[in-house]
């Protein structure tokens, strides 16, 4: 039985999905779901219509230099995480504004998830929109300027340069008002691709400083850079709570 629709929306430059549930839940909530470097739309398609089969519209936005819009042929290779990594992330928040106003959805209806480089996304959003539902982000960060340097140290690269540094600010969530919404934060406590530091940094922001209290940061023992079955559980149950 056939219980969502489905849709290959373009506005501008911009593409996305959408998924429609043929029985909308009372609290009309939209649900925009950000997927990770190197990843495509099609690998988020079954958790995509998990949450639309609960009564949720989906939005998963096709990101640059991904999916259908001039993707890197070798995603993973250093040279092309460290010349496109950070672009993605600031054009993919930029473009948030255009699904929105396409879609003639309001901001308090809205819920960002996003999975490693897509929780990237989804943080800087939220510092962005002070009036989102809420947040889910697994395996990414909401401390660009800390995460950058970790990079750097891991990879043996220079320090930022002054402007490299000031276009992170830009967009790094710390030292800005967030969105009055709910946030969840997951992490693998042995995460080797993402440092578990830049969210701990983020959550330390959000509640000593900010004073949020609706947030909940969960580290999940064991897990790598993985979202799993479990976070995929706990990330529907925080939902329906909303």
């Amino acid at each position: 039985m056939v219980n969502t629709t489905r849709e290959y929306k373009k506005t501008g430059p911009i593409v996305y999905h959408v998924l429609e549930p043929m029985i909308q839940s009372s609290k009309q909530t939209t649900v925009i779901l950000y997927h990770g470097w190197g990843g495509n739309v099609a690998n988020y398609d079954e958790a995509a219509l998990e949450i639309a089969t609960k009564g949720y519209t989906v939005l998963i936005p096709e990101l640059i230099h991904h999916n259908t819009r001039n993707p890197i042929e070798n995603p993973f290779t250093s040279s092309a995480q460290q010349k496109y990594f950070w672009e993605t992330i600031f054009t993919s928040i930029e473009e948030l504004d255009l699904i929105i106003e396409s879609e003639s959805v309001a901001e308090e209806q809205i819920v960002l998830i996003g999975n490693s480089m897509g929780g990237f996304i989804a943080n800087g959003v939220f510092s962005k929109k002070n009036k989102l539902k809420g947040l889910a982000t697994i395996n990414g960060s909401g401390s660009f300027l800390l995460t950058e340097k970790l990079f750097r140290k891991q990879d043996g690269r220079p320090e930022l340069s002054l402007e490299e540094e000031i276009m992170l600010k830009k967009y790094d969530p710390i030292g800005k008002q967030v969105a009055t919404g709910s946030i969840f934060i997951l992490h693998g406590d042995s995460d080797r691709i993402i440092p578990i530091e830049g969210n701990q940094d983020y959550y330390r922001y959000l509640t000593e400083i900010e004073g949020k209290t609706n947030i909940d940061f969960r580290v999940y023992p064991n897990v790598n850079h993985q979202f799993t079955d479990e976070m995929f559980a706990d990330v529907l149950h925080w939902l329906e709570c909303l």
